[in-house]
Protein backbone atom coordinates (compact mmCIF):
# COMPACT_ATOMS: atom_id res chain seq x y z
CA UNK A 1 0.00 0.00 0.00
CA UNK A 2 2.56 2.62 0.84
CA UNK A 3 4.68 2.06 -2.09
CA UNK A 4 1.46 2.65 -4.34
CA UNK A 5 0.72 5.69 -2.64
CA UNK A 6 4.62 6.78 -3.32
CA UNK A 7 4.31 5.62 -6.85
CA UNK A 8 1.04 7.61 -7.38
CA UNK A 9 2.58 10.46 -6.10
CA UNK A 10 5.41 10.00 -8.43
CA UNK A 11 3.24 9.91 -11.25
CA UNK A 12 1.02 12.35 -10.46
CA UNK A 13 3.64 14.71 -9.87
CA UNK A 14 5.88 13.85 -12.69
CA UNK A 15 2.55 14.40 -15.15
CA UNK A 16 3.37 18.01 -15.65
CA UNK A 17 6.85 17.03 -16.97
CA UNK A 18 6.98 17.37 -20.84
CA UNK A 19 9.14 14.66 -21.34
CA UNK A 20 6.85 12.11 -19.22
CA UNK A 21 5.40 8.76 -21.46
CA UNK A 22 2.13 7.62 -20.17
CA UNK A 23 2.33 5.45 -17.54
CA UNK A 24 0.02 2.99 -15.48
CA UNK A 25 0.13 2.19 -11.88
CA UNK A 26 -2.42 -0.31 -10.32
CA UNK A 27 -2.48 -2.07 -6.98
CA UNK A 28 -5.26 -3.92 -4.75
CA UNK A 29 -6.29 -3.54 -0.56
CA UNK A 30 -5.15 -7.03 -0.54
CA UNK A 31 -3.12 -9.54 -2.87
CA UNK A 32 -3.66 -12.89 -0.45
CA UNK A 33 -6.65 -14.26 0.44
CA UNK A 34 -7.50 -16.86 2.98
CA UNK A 35 -10.40 -19.84 2.72
CA UNK A 36 -11.29 -20.87 6.05
CA UNK A 37 -14.29 -23.57 6.96
CA UNK A 38 -16.61 -20.32 7.32
CA UNK A 39 -15.20 -18.36 4.19
CA UNK A 40 -18.42 -16.53 2.10
CA UNK A 41 -15.81 -14.95 -0.26
CA UNK A 42 -14.40 -11.84 0.07
CA UNK A 43 -14.55 -7.84 -2.06
CA UNK A 44 -11.12 -6.72 -2.50
CA UNK A 45 -10.13 -2.59 -4.14
CA UNK A 46 -8.23 -1.99 -7.00
CA UNK A 47 -7.48 1.08 -7.64
CA UNK A 48 -4.31 2.97 -9.37
CA UNK A 49 -3.40 5.61 -11.80
CA UNK A 50 -2.20 6.95 -15.34
CA UNK A 51 0.26 9.91 -16.14
CA UNK A 52 -0.96 12.49 -18.88
CA UNK A 53 1.33 13.25 -21.78
CA UNK A 54 -0.41 15.70 -23.29
CA UNK A 55 0.54 19.29 -21.67
CA UNK A 56 -2.32 21.18 -23.61
CA UNK A 57 -6.18 20.36 -22.07
CA UNK A 58 -7.10 20.82 -25.45
CA UNK A 59 -5.65 17.97 -26.62
CA UNK A 60 -6.47 15.52 -23.73
CA UNK A 61 -8.47 12.42 -24.70
CA UNK A 62 -10.62 10.75 -21.95
CA UNK A 63 -8.96 7.52 -21.06
CA UNK A 64 -10.55 3.87 -20.02
CA UNK A 65 -10.00 1.57 -18.23
CA UNK A 66 -10.12 -2.06 -18.57
CA UNK A 67 -9.71 -4.89 -15.51
CA UNK A 68 -9.70 -8.51 -16.39
CA UNK A 69 -8.88 -10.62 -13.24
CA UNK A 70 -8.46 -14.91 -14.67
CA UNK A 71 -8.06 -17.63 -12.60
CA UNK A 72 -5.98 -21.16 -12.62
CA UNK A 73 -7.35 -23.18 -15.54
CA UNK A 74 -9.12 -26.34 -14.14
CA UNK A 75 -10.38 -29.39 -16.31
CA UNK A 76 -14.04 -28.27 -16.63
CA UNK A 77 -16.63 -30.44 -18.38
CA UNK A 78 -19.80 -28.98 -19.92
CA UNK A 79 -22.41 -31.70 -20.47
CA UNK A 80 -25.84 -32.27 -22.29
CA UNK A 81 -28.31 -34.18 -21.25
CA UNK A 82 -31.34 -35.53 -22.81
CA UNK A 83 -34.40 -37.78 -21.63
CA UNK A 84 -34.29 -41.58 -22.66
CA UNK A 85 -36.65 -44.17 -21.72
CA UNK A 86 -38.00 -41.79 -19.54
CA UNK A 87 -34.68 -40.95 -17.15
CA UNK A 88 -32.66 -38.05 -18.07
CA UNK A 89 -28.94 -39.00 -18.69
CA UNK A 90 -25.84 -37.48 -20.36
CA UNK A 91 -25.51 -37.96 -23.86
CA UNK A 92 -22.53 -35.63 -24.48
CA UNK A 93 -19.70 -34.62 -22.97
CA UNK A 94 -17.23 -31.61 -23.88
CA UNK A 95 -13.78 -31.68 -21.55
CA UNK A 96 -12.32 -28.47 -21.63
CA UNK A 97 -8.28 -28.69 -21.10
CA UNK A 98 -7.84 -24.50 -20.95
CA UNK A 99 -10.89 -23.10 -19.15
CA UNK A 100 -9.92 -20.59 -16.08
CA UNK A 101 -11.94 -21.60 -13.40
CA UNK A 102 -12.74 -17.45 -12.70
CA UNK A 103 -13.23 -14.86 -15.22
CA UNK A 104 -14.26 -11.49 -14.30
CA UNK A 105 -14.15 -8.34 -16.93
CA UNK A 106 -14.75 -4.82 -15.52
CA UNK A 107 -14.36 -2.07 -17.37
CA UNK A 108 -15.10 1.98 -17.27
CA UNK A 109 -17.99 1.78 -20.62
CA UNK A 110 -19.45 -1.19 -22.55
CA UNK A 111 -16.00 -2.89 -24.46
CA UNK A 112 -17.63 -2.25 -27.71
CA UNK A 113 -17.54 1.25 -27.02
CA UNK A 114 -14.09 0.63 -25.94
CA UNK A 115 -12.42 -1.60 -28.44
CA UNK A 116 -13.53 -3.10 -32.22
CA UNK A 117 -13.64 -6.78 -31.82
CA UNK A 118 -10.54 -7.42 -34.00
CA UNK A 119 -8.78 -5.71 -30.74
CA UNK A 120 -10.15 -7.30 -28.36
CA UNK A 121 -9.59 -10.85 -30.05
CA UNK A 122 -5.45 -9.61 -30.22
CA UNK A 123 -5.78 -8.90 -26.50
CA UNK A 124 -7.59 -11.78 -25.85
CA UNK A 125 -10.35 -10.02 -23.29
CA UNK A 126 -13.76 -11.96 -23.79
CA UNK A 127 -14.23 -15.92 -23.09
CA UNK A 128 -14.79 -15.76 -26.79
CA UNK A 129 -10.88 -14.69 -27.41
CA UNK A 130 -9.40 -17.12 -24.60
CA UNK A 131 -8.93 -19.96 -27.57
CA UNK A 132 -10.76 -22.49 -25.23
CA UNK A 133 -9.97 -26.19 -26.68
CA UNK A 134 -10.91 -29.42 -26.27
CA UNK A 135 -9.07 -32.37 -25.16
CA UNK A 136 -10.99 -34.48 -28.21
CA UNK A 137 -8.88 -33.17 -30.70
CA UNK A 138 -11.69 -34.74 -32.88
CA UNK A 139 -14.31 -31.66 -31.79
CA UNK A 140 -14.93 -29.48 -34.79
CA UNK A 141 -14.62 -25.87 -34.09
CA UNK A 142 -18.44 -25.43 -34.95
CA UNK A 143 -19.00 -27.72 -32.18
CA UNK A 144 -16.81 -26.18 -29.77
CA UNK A 145 -18.57 -22.72 -30.50
CA UNK A 146 -21.95 -24.15 -29.41
CA UNK A 147 -20.09 -25.81 -26.45
CA UNK A 148 -18.68 -22.52 -25.62
CA UNK A 149 -21.56 -20.85 -25.40
CA UNK A 150 -23.18 -23.25 -22.53
CA UNK A 151 -19.79 -23.33 -20.56
CA UNK A 152 -20.45 -19.67 -20.24
CA UNK A 153 -23.87 -19.99 -18.98
CA UNK A 154 -23.34 -22.25 -16.20
CA UNK A 155 -19.69 -20.32 -15.16
CA UNK A 156 -21.63 -17.66 -15.10
CA UNK A 157 -24.94 -19.28 -13.30
CA UNK A 158 -22.03 -19.99 -10.63
CA UNK A 159 -20.89 -16.25 -10.41
CA UNK A 160 -17.29 -17.33 -12.00
CA UNK A 161 -17.46 -15.57 -15.56
CA UNK A 162 -19.03 -11.61 -15.20
CA UNK A 163 -19.00 -8.72 -17.08
CA UNK A 164 -19.04 -5.80 -15.61
CA UNK A 165 -18.96 -2.79 -17.64
CA UNK A 166 -19.56 0.10 -15.50
CA UNK A 167 -17.28 -1.25 -12.41
CA UNK A 168 -14.33 1.37 -12.95
CA UNK A 169 -14.76 4.70 -11.57
CA UNK A 170 -12.20 7.04 -12.95
CA UNK A 171 -11.50 10.63 -11.77
CA UNK A 172 -9.84 13.53 -13.21
CA UNK A 173 -8.93 11.77 -15.59
CA UNK A 174 -5.78 10.10 -13.80
CA UNK A 175 -7.13 8.17 -10.71
CA UNK A 176 -9.10 5.28 -10.78
CA UNK A 177 -10.71 2.25 -8.94
CA UNK A 178 -13.00 -0.86 -9.01
CA UNK A 179 -14.19 -3.43 -6.69
CA UNK A 180 -13.29 -6.97 -6.83
CA UNK A 181 -15.65 -9.45 -6.12
CA UNK A 182 -14.69 -12.83 -5.17
CA UNK A 183 -17.42 -15.34 -4.51
CA UNK A 184 -17.12 -18.25 -1.82
CA UNK A 185 -17.03 -20.71 -4.65
CA UNK A 186 -13.30 -19.80 -5.96
CA UNK A 187 -11.16 -22.01 -6.36
CA UNK A 188 -7.32 -21.54 -4.69
CA UNK A 189 -4.45 -21.02 -6.49
CA UNK A 190 -2.81 -17.43 -8.67
CA UNK A 191 -5.06 -14.60 -9.95
CA UNK A 192 -3.55 -13.04 -12.66
CA UNK A 193 -5.12 -9.38 -12.61
CA UNK A 194 -4.76 -7.14 -16.01
CA UNK A 195 -4.88 -3.54 -16.14
CA UNK A 196 -5.25 -1.60 -19.35
CA UNK A 197 -5.18 1.90 -20.31
CA UNK A 198 -7.14 2.10 -23.60
CA UNK A 199 -7.94 5.37 -25.65
CA UNK A 200 -9.04 5.74 -29.22
CA UNK A 201 -9.61 2.01 -29.54
CA UNK A 202 -5.25 1.93 -28.91
CA UNK A 203 -3.69 0.06 -25.83
CA UNK A 204 -2.02 2.68 -24.28
CA UNK A 205 -0.18 0.88 -20.90
CA UNK A 206 -0.82 -1.94 -19.33
CA UNK A 207 -0.37 -3.05 -15.66
CA UNK A 208 -0.04 -6.74 -14.30
CA UNK A 209 -1.24 -7.72 -10.37
CA UNK A 210 -1.13 -11.45 -9.01
CA UNK A 211 -3.80 -12.40 -6.13
CA UNK A 212 -2.87 -15.81 -4.34
CA UNK A 213 -5.88 -17.82 -2.91
CA UNK A 214 -5.31 -20.26 -0.55
CA UNK A 215 -6.42 -22.43 1.88
CA UNK A 216 -6.25 -22.02 5.36
CA UNK A 217 -6.78 -23.69 8.37
CA UNK A 218 -8.24 -27.44 8.87
CA UNK A 219 -9.14 -27.01 5.62
CA UNK A 220 -6.15 -26.28 4.01
CA UNK A 221 -4.62 -29.48 6.05
CA UNK A 222 -7.31 -31.61 4.52
CA UNK A 223 -7.16 -30.12 1.48
CA UNK A 224 -3.39 -30.37 1.08
CA UNK A 225 -3.85 -34.13 1.90
CA UNK A 226 -6.77 -35.38 -0.59
CA UNK A 227 -4.57 -33.61 -3.24
CA UNK A 228 -0.87 -34.18 -2.10
CA UNK A 229 -1.67 -37.11 -0.07
CA UNK A 230 -4.68 -38.98 -2.17
CA UNK A 231 -4.05 -42.80 -1.20
CA UNK A 232 -3.31 -42.13 2.39
CA UNK A 233 -6.58 -40.00 2.47
CA UNK A 234 -8.71 -42.92 0.92
CA UNK A 235 -6.82 -45.20 3.75
CA UNK A 236 -8.05 -42.66 6.25
CA UNK A 237 -11.54 -41.92 4.91
CA UNK A 238 -12.78 -45.68 4.67
CA UNK A 239 -11.43 -46.23 8.40
CA UNK A 240 -12.49 -43.29 10.06
CA UNK A 241 -16.28 -44.64 8.26
CA UNK A 242 -15.89 -48.10 9.52
CA UNK A 243 -14.73 -46.60 13.16
CA UNK A 244 -17.24 -44.25 13.20
CA UNK A 245 -19.88 -46.90 12.40
CA UNK A 246 -18.19 -49.60 14.91
CA UNK A 247 -18.80 -46.73 17.48
CA UNK A 248 -22.69 -46.04 16.45
CA UNK A 249 -23.46 -50.22 16.34
CA UNK A 250 -21.81 -50.59 19.99
CA UNK A 251 -23.88 -47.16 21.07
CA UNK A 252 -27.14 -48.28 20.23
CA UNK A 253 -26.85 -51.85 21.00
CA UNK A 254 -25.82 -50.19 24.74
CA UNK A 255 -29.35 -48.55 24.62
Amino acid sequence: MIRLFITLLILLTASTSPVLARQLVADLSSDEVSITTDFTGQNLLLFGAVSNVEQDSAARRDSDIIVILTGPSLPIASRKKERVSGIWINTQTVQWRNAPSFYHILSSRPLAQILSDDKLKELKIGYQNLGLKSKNPNDTQQKLLQWQESLHRNMTAQSLWQIDEQAVSIMRNALFRAPVTLPANITPGDYEVRILDVRDGQLIAEDRREIIVQKAGLGAFIYQLAHEYSVFYGLFAVAFAVAAGWIASVAFRRN
